[in-house]
């Protein structure tokens, strides 16, 4: 163990690092304008490893301050994450005004739904609300890059390829931190620093990916959707609408079985 004890510190100096070089690009490319939630996640993260690493030096690594800072820093991290990614679903939705509204409105009361669940399980303990809702927004947002690139395949949505790269960072580190915690740590306490050094890999193998997405300038605005001419329009309509319709049933059959039901 003595080994990966090394290893982790020589990872998470790397990690630094790399975290910087991340703020240094973006400022450079001037993407910071163009994703600003993200370059505050960025920073906030860069900010909270100096933090915890002065609270380790001054009072040590199992102190209580040490621990108050490490969740109080961690708070404002995932706010911040979370808008980050929320803010790649606008950059990839913003075209589709009806549909991002929805999308707006399913975000804001998942995000209440796993804040209420995490403090009503918390034990009492405001480091467990912070944990269960840490684990609950890394979740929604793993779901939500899911479905969104569900949703860009299936309706050929133009997105721009660093935009993707983003979107796979934030669910390569949330997909290993759900499982993490909900799995390993739970049932293998004599491997903990064995996956705290995973989990610090799989935060570092997102760094890289956002480094080599971000190189280039991001364009100010989206790809603009492709419309359909209006003779291709024309010629699609009615099976658009026989296609709506047959929905519209199916919709209405099942409110009025709840109904019954109710």
């Amino acid at each position: 163990m003595d080994e990966i004890v090394t290893f982790e510190r020589v990872l998470w100096g790397f990690m630094v690092f790399l975290n910087g070089g991340l703020l240094v690009l973006l400022v450079y490319r001037k993407n910071h304008w163009v994703v600003p939630f993200f370059f505050a996640y960025v920073l906030f993260n860069f900010l909270q490893c100096f933090i915890l690493f002065g609270s380790y030096r001054i009072w040590g690594f199992n102190s209580p301050v040490s621990s108050r800072m490490a969740w109080g820093t961690q708070i404002f991290v995932s706010i911040a994450r979370a808008l980050a990614v929320a803010q790649i679903c606008d950059r990839v939705l913003a075209k589709y005004q009806g549909i991002w509204a929805l999308a707006r409105r399913l975000l804001a009361a998942t995000a209440a739904v796993v804040l209420l669940y995490s403090w009503a399980i918390a034990r009492g303990s405001w480091q467990f609300a912070v944990l269960n809702a840490n684990r609950g927004m890394e979740l929604m947002i793993a779901s939500v890059i899911v479905i969104l690139f569900l949703f860009t395949r299936y309706y050929g949505v133009a997105v721009e390829p660093a935009i993707r790269a983003l979107a796979a960072g934030f669910f390569l580190y949330s997909c290993f931190f759900v499982l993490n915690i909900t799995i390993l740590e739970g049932w293998m306490y004599d491997y903990a620093k064995l996956w705290n050094l995973l989990g610090t890999l799989a935060f570092v193998a997102s760094l890289l990916l956002w480094n080599w997405a971000l190189s280039r300038k991001l364009p100010d605005t989206t790809f603009e959707p492709v419309m359909l001419s209006n003779g291709v329009y024309r010629a699609f309509a009615p099976e658009i609408n026989d296609r709506l319709k047959t929905l519209n049933e199916h919709l209405e059959h099942f409110c009025r079985a709840e109904r019954n039901r109710s």
